[in-house]
């Protein structure tokens, strides 16, 4: 089956990098194509804007009048400045974004407001809703963006993995390299939940903050 989730890296000029991690709440190719079209959407806005709030708000202005009713996108962008190490993110009512802080052993959680995509067909609810933060990574950092799939893996008694599990792995592995973080990641996830089924789609944006 074609899955509803997608992630997506780009430049927006010499200094910024775009990032963006999303779920679309249909699955199959209903599913797939609203994800090409915010995929789109999403990428196009983005060009020389560095308000990621702005960018959703007029990424919805179009996806709102095009997809199915009852259809919407969650969706979190995370702008990097690689000159400041600021890092500017709004949420289209996702998961929040996690910062593993090595110096201090914490990890922090970032969660502006906002509804989905394609919620508000007029626009002035999301308007409304939708917030922007801005964050300063230090070095040592481990930022991950993820879809529920990794939150709501379910083991046999029904129990969910969740936000608190997912965050001691980020304890246990943060300083690692970007790749063996993600296989012990997913190794924790695969072991707790001890199915061959997987009921929802995992996607994991992460990087290690060097320098």
């Amino acid at each position: 089956e074609v899955g509803g989730d997608y992630y997506d890296f780009f430049t927006v000029d010499r200094d910024h990098l775009g990032m963006v991690c999303a779920d679309v709440s249909g699955k199959g190719i209903p599913g797939s194509m609203v994800m090409m079209m915010a995929k789109a959407l999403i990428t196009s806005n983005a060009r020389r804007n560095y308000s990621p709030r702005d960018v959703f708000i007029q990424t919805n202005q179009v996806l709102a009048k095009d997809i199915k009713r009852g259809m919407f996108v969650t969706a979190y962008y995370a702008l990097l400045d690689a000159s400041t190490r600021e890092l500017r993110v709004s949420s289209a009512g996702h998961n929040a974004m996690l910062i593993f802080r090595s110096s201090t052993g914490e990890v922090l959680s970032v969660n502006p407001s906002g509804i989905a995509l394609g919620f508000d067909r007029d626009g002035a609810l999301f308007e409304k809703n939708v917030k922007e933060e801005v964050v300063e990574l230090r070095v040592g950092d481990r930022v991950v963006i993820y879809t529920d799939g990794v939150t709501e893996a379910t083991n046999a008694e029904g129990e969910e993995f969740g936000e608190d599990r997912l965050k001691a792995v980020m304890k246990k592995y943060g300083k690692l390299p970007s790749t063996e973080f993600l296989v012990k990641l997913v190794g924790e996830i695969e072991n707790f939940a001890k199915t061959d089924t997987q009921h929802d789609d995992i996607t994991i944006l992460t990087f290690l903050v060097k320098a």
